[in-house]
């Protein structure tokens, strides 16, 4: 199979995946917390090996790897309380961003038009402050709709992906056909 098919054909299936995740964002947030505990199980587990076989950061490796796996293992027992985690860390996440959309504008406002970037920091203060006040029922929607958003602009990425035009091999990597 060639590399063009096989873009094409993960393109569509994280389309798909993406828009189901829309559709069914408390069934998508709940696989993405079970997939979130499993991988924090992993790598929680990959630390300890290495804390075991590395006697130069054995401790931090080791304690590093417990609290994953406990994270993990916690976010599997207990999906509903893994939502909230996640949730209240996007929360945070677009506070954060916000913030700093804002200074940045604050900062750069002689010498750019900072429009867009008030605004932009405007909506993740928003978003950050309606996850705040509403974050019971921000958790069982929440993490599937963003991760139908990251699946759909992915799978459209790879759809869109094309070769370079044959004349473009003597063009600057940074120059466009």
């Amino acid at each position: 199979m060639s590399n063009r098919i096989f873009f094409i054909l993960s393109g569509i299936i994280l389309l798909i995946g993406g828009i189901w995740a829309l559709f069914a964002p408390f069934a998508a947030s709940l696989a993405a917390t079970i997939y979130v505990g499993i991988a924090f199980i992993a790598a929680g587990i990959l630390h300890i090996v290495q804390g075991l076989r590395d006697a130069e950061d054995r401790f931090w490796n080791i304690g590093f790897g417990i609290l994953g796996v406990l994270l993990g293992v916690s976010f599997l027992f207990n999906p509903f309380g893994g939502m909230l985690s996640l949730t209240s860390l996007f929360g945070v996440l677009f506070m954060g961003s916000g913030l700093m959309q804002l200074y940045l504008a604050w900062k750069r406002r002689m010498a750019d038009r900072t429009l867009f970037l008030v605004l932009s920091g405007v909506v993740s203060v928003a978003l950050a402050l309606m996850i705040a006040f509403n974050l019971f029922t921000a958790s069982v929607t929440l993490p599937g709709i963003v991760l139908g958003i990251e699946l759909i602009t992915t799978g459209f990425a790879l759809l869109t992906l094309r070769p370079r035009a044959p004349n473009a091999r003597n063009l600057p990597d940074d120059t466009t056909v």
